[in-house]
């Protein structure tokens, strides 16, 4: 380790490897967690229908004065189970999106009881009131359905795929995601080239591969504890100024489940460097007893002549 030769190379290497194996942790933790599956997994635990439903209540209220329909006309036939079909329906639809690069496709699934719950109000009003079903009145009532389902979705989306879309965000971050799989392949596979150019360098020294690998992982894996744990203990993203309750609790969800996953790799990587170092010890250690050992043998023989 001593030697110049091989000193220098392998700090230079070890400084490009530490560097890689944080970004090797961050686009495999993304990989792995930056899903349709995991994403409604994660809505589902957070229990996001029920704010959601509290949300969708409090917008059928703020409109029942204009339109004149209560509120719970609606309400009363938004279940969670609906309410959490049509979420898995935008999440699903935006993670498609981010794969094919294509147009978001969100389809609403049908809701019979809330269908039947308006036509049965307008209907029961027309014949209170004499008024005329005509055209006009099944315009208005195709009218409301359509704008009831649109609230539904523009609050069911909870982490506003649509928004993003509409202001080219989905679209370029879609560039991105497409080449996911090739970005963990260069970054892990670009990890094991220079761990294998520390074996190379240090082939005449095999065990001072152990060293300079267990530094680095060390060394990367304490850089990714620290400000996980920072953002963790201060619980930093609820910070996050967002006034609808079930976007606030997506998004400061999935950062959290991000940064827990993040740590937890970083503490994994972190702990195999320190068991790397230990290992490089403990052979140093025995090599230097029969090192030592092998010099007093030679010593008594050379006395005994």
């Amino acid at each position: 380790m001593k030697r110049l030769s091989a000193y220098l190379p392998s700090l230079i290497t070890s400084i490009l490897l530490i560097l890689l194996m944080i970004c090797s942790m961050g686009i495999v933790i993304a990989d792995i967690n930056i899903t349709s599956k995991r994403t409604i997994a994660l809505s589902e635990k957070k229990d996001i229908s029920e704010k959601t439903a509290v949300q969708l209540e409090r917008r059928f209220r703020e409109i029942s004065g204009s339109s004149g329909i209560p509120a719970e006309v609606y309400t009363k036939n938004l279940d969670k189970e609906y309410i959490q079909s049509v979420i898995n329906v935008y999440i699903n639809a935006g993670y498609s999106s981010l794969k094919s690069g294509e147009k978001m496709d969100a389809d609403i699934p049908e809701n019979e009881e809330l269908d039947r719950a308006i036509d049965e109000f307008f209907n029961t009003l027309a014949d209170e009131t004499g008024y005329e079903k005509n055209e006009i009145f099944y315009k208005k009532l195709g009218d409301t359905k359509e704008k009831t389902y649109q609230i539904i979705g523009e609050t069911c989306d909870i982490y506003k795929f649509s928004a993003l879309e509409k202001h080219g965000v989905l679209g370029s971050v879609s560039k991105i995601y497409r080449i996911k799989p090739l970005l963990v392949f260069a970054f892990v596979g670009g990890t094991l080239m220079l761990i294998l150019l520390l074996i190379f360098i240090n082939r005449r020294d095999k065990k001072t591969f152990l060293y300079w690998t267990g530094i680095c992982a060390a060394i990367a894996g304490a850089i990714g504890m620290m400000p996980s744990i920072y953002l963790i203990s201060t619980r930093y993203f609820n910070a996050f100024s967002i006034k609808q309750p079930q976007i606030f609790a997506a998004y400061t969800g999935a950062m959290f489940k991000l940064t827990e996953a993040f740590m937890a790799a970083s503490i994994a990587v972190c702990a195999a460097g320190i068991t790397l170092l230990v290992l490089y010890a403990v052979i140093g250690v025995r090599k230097a007893e029969i090192d030592l050992g092998s010099n007093n043998e030679d010593q008594r023989v050379m006395n005994k002549k």
